[in-house]
This record gives C-alpha cells, structure tokens and sequence, in this order.
C-alpha cells in the first residue's frame, strides 16, 4: 500500500511540475521523400512516405506512432530489376530542442514491425533475383527540424538511418533471414501542431 501512495504522490508531483513548464502538444505530420542505400552493393534508390501522430510532455519528449512506406530500385541482374521494399508500423520517441521557437530541431529513435518484399539475389555470383517476404523489428535514428509558418502549420524535414526495415534469406542457412544493409532517408512535408 505504502509503495502505492508513493508511487501516486510520484504521478501527481510530475503532472503537476509538467502543467507549470508549459502545454502539452500533439504534433501530425505526413513526409514523402526519398531513399538511398549506399552499403550493400545493390545501390538501390527509391521514394518513402511517411505519416507521425505523437503527443509531446512539456520538457519536449514526445512518443508516437509512425508508419513508413519505401520503394526502391537497384541494379538489374539477368534483366530484373532488384528492389528492397517494405512497409513499418511503430513508436517513435523524439527529443525537441528550443520548442518555443520558430525552428525546432529535434532527435528521434524508431522501433517498428517491418514486413519486407524485397527482390534481391540470395547468392551473388550465380543466382537471380528472388522476391522474399520477410517480417520483423527494426529500428531508426532520425535527426530533423520543424520549421513553424504560424502557430500550428509548419514543415518538417528529416534524415534517417534505418536498420532491419529489409530482411533477405541468409546465406548461411536456407530456412534463416538476415538484416539489409542500412537505408538512409531523407524526408520533407507538412506537419501540424494542436
């Protein structure tokens, strides 16, 4: 019981030093933008689009829900074109700087549930591409900006590392899967703040 009330004095001591620090925000924003992958040789290019809903404290962290979508083309391999696409739902936590302000940089960590469908070749010297299906967690560092036109409408921009969004069979072992190279993303669209 002790541990209890503690723990409830705990809640209210912090709702109550967040209402004296500032509003609580909630922010929207969609971004489309494009992606590159620059380390596993297959060099494939391709457009994203993303959508974020997050609620923000008053000190500037803000948890939401994010959801990805990328195509890609690469390098053409026996006349096929080889892909690493996939889709993500997730959390996102970001850490935004100077929120008063016009401009807000801010620093954001993903984790998600990727589904993959890559077309890709699951031996380099002699195979062809193969489309997989591929399910798992991933996960992101994202460094943006928000630049604010008003009170609520603004524009975000923002540049990712993403790690295991691309699952592809594992050479080692036929019935294993392994994480893609890292994607890099760069990302740009409107975003509201409520």
């Amino acid at each position: 019981m002790r541990r209890a009330t503690s723990l409830g004095s705990l809640v209210v001591m912090l709702w109550a030093g967040t209402s004296e620090a500032g509003p609580w925000r909630g922010y929207a924003s969609l971004s489309a933008g494009f992606v590159i992958d620059h380390t596993s040789g297959i060099g494939a290019r391709g457009g994203g689009l993303q959508a974020y809903v997050g609620v923000e404290t008053p000190f500037g962290l803000s948890l939401g829900v994010v959801g990805e979508g990328v195509e890609t083309w690469g390098r053409r391999f026996q006349g096929q074109t080889t892909e690493l696409d996939y889709l993500s739902l997730g959390g996102e936590l970001r850490l935004r700087f100077l929120r008063d302000g016009g401009v807000n940089p801010w620093v954001g960590l993903r984790v998600a549930q990727s589904r993959a469908t890559p077309l890709t070749l699951t031996d380099m010297v002699t195979g062809s591409p193969q489309r997989m299906l591929h399910s798992g967690l991933s996960t992101a560092v994202r460094i943006g900006v928000d630049a604010w036109l008003g009170e609520h409408l603004g524009i975000t921009a923002s540049t990712a590392w993403q790690w295991c969004d691309v699952r592809v069979d594992s050479l080692e072992s036929a019935s294993a899967e392994a994480c893609a190279e890292p994607l890099h993303s760069i990302l740009l669209g409107p975003t509201l703040r409520f």
